[in-house]
């Protein structure tokens, strides 16, 4: 019992204790409250030109025309192919000579007209003699006939002269064959080309219009394309643009001129693969969509689009491979670079910078007016995803500026320090780079 009676006391000790302890405490943390609220009716807010910024880096923005394109792969061919030979047979007998005077081969440059190979003529020159012959007796026998008909008419019957007419007729078409002939004997190029292939060597024989050389026009190019079904639209639209443009304007507008031009080509931005000696891609080439196929590859099902590219240097070739950025509209808008955009599902945002004026304090002086620059977000209904780039139409928003670095973890109205050079600043914001510190001042 007296165990019992010393255990219950023990725990009735520990409680006490405790409850002395907790309203100890609880007075002490009332009193510090208390204390807290009273010293902080003296303390002024930090301003907010000295208050922590995020750091970010800008990039000016400014209402431009920009183009749409959609970037398509294929190979680049022949503007035209020729396939010509000899339209009679008979021996090679020379080939015609390039620019070095020495016969034609392939790779060579040949003009228009010019000779590329010359057959053994000698049969076609003597049927040509022959032909001439009998054009010249024919004739002679008819006009005597015509002479003796007038002297006296029963002397010669209406059927007789009738065929000596038709015997000159015949001998003048055997002379038109032989010369046609004499002429094939030479084969001329029908355009300014370059020549791909040569089948036949001097003193070798041909065939009637066995194939001789095949020929590449090359001045121009094509540049083919695959272009799936559901952007034929797209393209036929731009193409109706294109066409209902006005030729020309007034000379004296040359800026509108200049747009006007450039709308009124079906553009397209053309890259070859491959780089030069130094690793730099090739220059990009201006090419113009020259026809939209009106059925689909049999094949692939898709549509093979051309694009036309000069070639005057003839540095292009058939068989090399390029990727072309057809251009499918012109619009006004803002050109932002795709990292600057922050996509969430399917919306977009970005953030750009404003300017809020505020006093500039030290101590408890005013030193006069200055600025801070918030985080602004600015919420995208409309845009067009152009690889490297974000097309903003300039109808849907109106932006000065936007956070090109330090943006993803940006809140709307968050304050900025702007640490990029002020030539990529607004004309009212500039920049201290030493210092790192942005100096407010107005634009002019």
């Amino acid at each position: 019992m007296k165990a019992l009676t010393e255990k219950i006391f023990h725990y009735l000790v520990l409680v006490v204790i405790t409850l002395i302890c907790v309203a100890v405490m609880w007075k002490l943390s009332a009193k510090q409250q208390v204390a807290m609220k009273r010293d902080g009716a003296d303390v002024r807010p930090l301003a907010l030109v000295a208050a922590p910024k995020a750091p970010v880096a800008i990039q000016p923005l400014q209402v431009q025309t920009c183009e749409i394109a959609n970037t398509y792969a294929g190979k680049i061919q022949p503007w035209e192919n020729y396939q010509v030979g000899f339209a009679v047979g008979g021996r090679v007998i020379a080939l015609g000579e390039n620019k070095a005077g020495t016969p034609l081969d392939e790779g060579d440059r040949v003009r228009a007209s010019q000779v590329l190979a010359i057959l053994d003529d000698r049969v076609f020159r003597a049927q040509k003699s022959e032909a001439a012959a009998r054009v010249e007796q024919a004739t002679s026998e008819l006009r005597r006939a015509e002479q003796v008909r007038k002297t006296r008419p029963s002397a010669l019957t209406e059927s007789e002269l009738e065929r000596l007419v038709t015997d000159l007729a015949l001998a003048s078409a055997q002379f038109e064959i032989a010369l046609k002939n004499l002429d094939d004997a030479t084969l001329k190029s029908p355009v300014d080309a370059t020549i791909a292939r040569r089948m036949v060597k001097s003193g070798e024989s041909v065939s009637p219009n066995q194939i001789v050389f095949e020929l590449v026009e090359n001045n121009d190019v094509l540049l083919v394309v695959n272009v799936p079904e559901s952007h034929i639209r797209e393209l036929d639209e731009r193409m109706r643009i294109v066409e209902q443009q006005p030729p020309k304007q007034d000379p004296s507008r040359k800026a509108a001129q200049d747009s006007s031009e450039e709308d009124a080509i079906f553009r397209a931005h053309v890259h070859l693969e491959g780089h030069d000696r130094f690793g730099n891609p090739w220059p990009m080439l201006a090419g113009e969509v020259y026809r939209i196929p009106e059925v689909s590859h049999a094949r692939t099902g898709l549509f093979p689009l051309e694009i036309r590219l000069a070639n005057r240097e003839r540095l292009l070739r058939p068989g090399m491979v390029a990727t072309a950025d057809v251009v499918t509209a012109r619009l006004r808008g803002y050109q932002v670079p795709e990292s600057a955009v922050l996509f969430r599902q399917r919306s977009a945002h970005l953030f750009t910078v404003t300017k809020e004026p505020v006093q500039m304090e030290m101590l408890y002086w005013q030193l006069g007016e200055s600025y801070v620059y918030r985080a602004a977000r600015v919420s995208l209904s409309r845009w067009i995803d152009q690889g490297e780039h974000v097309f903003v139409p300039a109808e849907a928003v109106a932006l000065r500026s936007v956070v090109v670095r330090g943006h993803f973890r940006l809140a709307d109205k968050q304050l900025l320090r702007v640490v990029n050079s002020e030539d990529f600043l607004p004309d009212e914001v500039q920049v201290n780079i030493p210092t790192g510190r942005v100096d407010i001042a107005s634009g002019p």
